[in-house]
């Protein structure tokens, strides 16, 4: 059980960056990209929606973000206990045999890949919602070409050279 809350903490930081360690052989790489592919391809809508829930719920606890959001505690409980569930399924059943090739030799480093792996599909499949995308790009309507001049210039004149 130790070694499992370990593993947590380890697939809770690999969701919010790619994997710190790094392949060292071609055969190691090819099983990282069969893993991720594995993820990939055996999760579906709603498994996506709960890693981005649950990295959400997550993410409301910092004192930079929890003044803009609300997350009860029985809201996060259900989250982590759903988060659980869909990590053992894709550990123990979905992706076994991948994750049996890697893990051999670095556990960490192998849950690292599959919160890696969740998070960048949990992160696209809300990216493709009409609403985000419309939403991540209202920030334009505070540009102003006129603070851009100075590199449109330079652009410029590097071009014409």
């Amino acid at each position: 059980m130790k070694k499992l809350v370990g593993v947590s903490a380890v697939v809770a930081a690999a969701l919010m960056s790619p994997p710190a360690w790094a392949a060292t052989s071609q055969n190691a790489a090819n099983a990282e990209a069969v893993l991720r592919q594995c993820v990939i391809m055996r999760t579906t809508g709603a498994d996506r929606v709960l890693t981005a829930q649950w990295m959400f719920a997550a993410m409301s606890k910092s004192p930079h973000i929890s003044g803009l959001a609300t997350v009860t505690a029985q809201q996060k409980s259900e989250l982590d206990r759903g988060f659980a569930q869909l990590i053992t399924r894709i550990a123990v059943k979905d992706c076994l045999e991948q994750i049996e090739t890697l893990a051999a030799g670095d556990i960490k480093g192998t849950f690292e890949l599959v919160g890696g792996a969740l998070g960048e599909i949990a992160m696209k499949e809300l990216m493709t919602d009409k609403n985000v995308e419309k939403a991540i790009g209202e920030y334009t309507d505070y540009l102003s070409e006129d603070d851009f001049k100075p590199l449109i210039d330079r652009v410029d004149a590097n071009q014409s050279k």
